[in-house]
């Protein structure tokens, strides 16, 4: 699959009496914004920008329409979606996704939210403090390691960016070495598989990501978190695991900093955990109460200035006879369609997994465990690295040719099927054409949807993809008015993607 050319992607004017929502989300296509807020505080995978998808179901669908999602990912075609206060049925394999969605359509007043924080702050930050407290230095906020050698310690005021180093003591060594042998206890074993790809073993234990210091902190925090009611403790396991990745041996050591531009700078920067299971030889290993509070920061200003309207999640039931707004479940993609009814939906847009750019499951585990959920792996559609898994691309082709296929039949007469996609490999798109192939539908074009943000990932990797495709189909005839709205988005084409 060829993908277009950045510069030749977005060269279309929208038509400036375009107005009101449709508008405000249009005009964002071509300079999608970062991630922020809500959509910004959690690295859950495979994040899409919120602008083309506010556009196309403000421009597709009224109020009170039904909306389905079955794969919902980070969550942001649920909460658009009921924010512009359509109804909507949505579900992911994965717990996490799920946790996270339901947080953004029902999240915990800021001021409860802060309160709670602060009450953590009080109880478990001197003990947590402890373990990275040396004197006469004081508590340390970073701790540079190359293997087992521990090369340099940081004290930094809390608040600021300013940093002190210095070297090592014995007395810095011997504290780390005294948390060495700690052994999880609340902690449910980790649940991996041989995949090369995302650095993965079946042998990897809590132990293998995090030192024991770490551990002892987490499970400090997760056991005061576990014992306060909901919603507050909704928010704070998420706020957890938006700051694992930070507390874990997986934290890259930032040196040469600028050779691209010829500036190079020595000095090391913190860099953060990306994604798989790498573990560099040269990592920081940060203070576990200092990465929490961090991101409890960025919640917290996210709860204040987004003020969320609440919305309880319901049942399918309740969503279908319109006595509620949205229903969000763990659920496969394909029992989620063959539950909806025939002719029952007015926009089916959604995200699937793209062949094997990202083993969701495998990459949630570490905030599955913490969260003390068990995905169902075998119900996952993906190509995964992972031969014991069996996800194979057969498999993969064959489950997403299934789900268009029942999928298909619970769209009303007229009604759209969005689809996000992007791959390399031709035979990965071979699910997606099956889609046209239907009688009953009609690809009406499509647009690259560019990323919000630049990706250290997508940026490094060779031959990393820049954009997704949105594909627009609709069954039989759509109303004329809604299908010309289509064409005023930049860089939309009739037909196939080339």
């Amino acid at each position: 699959m060829r993908e277009l050319d950045s510069e030749k992607q977005l060269t279309l004017l929208w038509p400036p009496e375009q107005t009101g929502v449709e508008s405000a989300a249009l005009t964002g296509l071509t300079n999608p914004s970062a991630y922020s807020g809500f959509y910004g505080f959690h690295k859950y995978w495979g994040k899409k920008p919120v602008e083309p998808l506010r556009f196309l179901i403000s421009a597709l669908t009224n109020p009170n329409d039904l909306i389905v999602d079955p794969f919902l990912g980070s969550g942001a075609v649920a909460r658009e979606a009921v924010q512009l206060g359509r109804r909507f049925i949505g579900g992911d394999v994965n717990p996490m996704a799920v946790r996270l969605t339901r947080f953004f359509l029902e999240s915990c007043p800021a001021n409860q939210y802060a309160t709670t924080v602060a009450e953590l702050a009080l109880k478990l930050r001197p003990q947590i403090d402890s373990s990275y407290n040396v004197s006469p230095f004081g508590v340390a906020s970073h701790l540079l390691w190359r293997g087992d050698e521990l090369l340099s310690v940081w004290h930094r005021k809390r608040g600021t960016h300013t940093r002190q180093e210095r070297v090592p003591t014995p007395t810095d060594v011997d504290l780390s070495l005294s948390f060495a042998p700690y052994v999880t206890t609340s902690l449910r074993p980790l649940r991996l598989f041989q995949n090369g790809r995302i650095n993965s073993f079946s042998e990897i234990s809590w132990r293998t990501l995090f030192s024991g210091r770490a551990l002892r902190n987490i499970e400090l925090l997760r056991d005061a978190i576990c014992r306060l009611e909901s919603p507050v403790r909704q928010a704070l396991e998420l706020t957890l695991t938006a700051a694992i990745g930070q507390m874990s041996k997986m934290v890259f050591a930032i040196s040469s900093r600028g050779k691209t531009k010829g500036d190079v700078s020595e000095r090391i920067e913190v860099g953060s955990w990306v994604i798989g299971y790498w573990r560099p030889e040269t990592h920081f290993e940060i203070n576990v109460w200092n990465c929490f509070e961090a991101k409890a920061r960025r919640v917290q200003k996210a709860l204040i200035n987004e003020c969320p309207s609440l919305h309880t999640p319901s049942s399918v039931a309740s969503v279908l006879a319109e006595t509620s707004l949205v229903s969000v479940d763990q659920i496969d993609a394909l029992a989620l369609v063959e539950d909806l009814p025939l002719s029952s939906t007015t926009l089916l847009i959604t995200d699937p997994p793209h062949g094997d750019r990202i083993p969701y499951l495998e990459l949630s585990e570490v905030w599955n465990a913490i969260l003390d959920e068990r995905p169902r792996y075998e119900e996952e559609i993906v190509i995964s690295n992972a031969k014991g898994r069996g996800k194979t691309p057969e498999k993969y082709r064959a489950s997403l040719d299934e789900f268009f296929g029942l999928a298909i039949d619970r769209l009303q007469n007229g009604a759209f099927l969005v689809l996000l996609f992007n791959s390399r490999r031709d035979d990965d798109w071979l699910a997606i054409r099956g889609i046209t192939d239907n009688s009953q539908m009609n690809l009406l074009g499509c647009f690259p949807m560019k990323y919000s943000a630049t990706s250290v990932v997508q940026d490094n990797r060779e031959g990393g993809m820049k954009n997704d495709f949105i594909l627009v189909y609709a069954k039989g005839d759509p109303e004329e008015q809604r299908a010309s709205k289509l064409k005023s988005i930049p860089g939309w084409r009739s037909g196939w993607p080339e």
